[in-house]
């Protein structure tokens, strides 16, 4: 890894454990973009799973400290489907790290987007009592993370996971491309060293 990639690398692994403490816009976080963004770019495995996920524990874990929402989301297990999602999104992204193109990055933003919605909703089914264990309970979970609270429309929690998704990783993406002179048709992973 060249020392401008390290500069981009820490510098979107420090962007997205802030900007969960700053941003307050529900689901409009850097994580899932730095999932698909470590997938798709840094060759080793073990490396590239682990800067979101301790992205995201960090951030969880400062979160946590401020507040009960954080620590039931921890004790309540809610926690797993969250991790879970954000797997997958890596999964994603090492998916498209041969075919780095604007259009398939944009593309697996948005299957990211949808990813998230689908398993974190799934958990919420599953562990929040207020939804019937059925089809409609399930539609219901579906509906909520869907649904306008307060009629505004930073309050839609899809919509803002799939701007958010696409901002930040066209951000990241970028970023990487410019840094490495690469147009969006060459881009190559980063290869990093035992």
């Amino acid at each position: 890894m060249n020392q401008k990639s390290n500069i981009v690398l820490f510098f979107v692994i420090i962007l997205a454990v802030f900007s969960r403490l700053f941003i307050t816009i529900p689901n409009f976080t850097v994580i899932g973009s730095l999932a698909l963004f470590c997938g798709a770019i840094i060759s080793k495995k073990r490396l590239s799973i682990f800067i979101p996920f301790l992205a995201l524990l960090a951030g969880d874990l400062i979160l946590a400290l401020s507040g009960k929402l954080y620590t039931d989301y921890f004790m309540e297990g809610y926690f797993m489907y969250v991790y879970a999602a954000f797997a997958l999104i890596w999964f994603i992204g090492r998916g498209i790290s041969t075919k780095l193109r604007f259009k398939n990055i944009m593309i697996a933003s948005v299957i990211s987007s949808i990813s998230f919605f689908l398993v974190t909703n799934f958990g919420s089914w599953l562990q929040i009592p207020v939804y019937s264990k059925d089809l409609f309970g399930l539609g219901q979970s579906y509906l909520a993370g869907l649904a306008f609270y307060n009629h505004e429309l930073t309050s839609n929690f899809f919509l803002n996971q799939l701007v958010g998704d696409l901002f930040f990783s066209a951000l990241f993406f970028g970023l990487y491309t410019i840094v490495n002179k690469k147009s969006t048709n060459d881009l190559i992973p980063i290869k990093v060293k035992s």
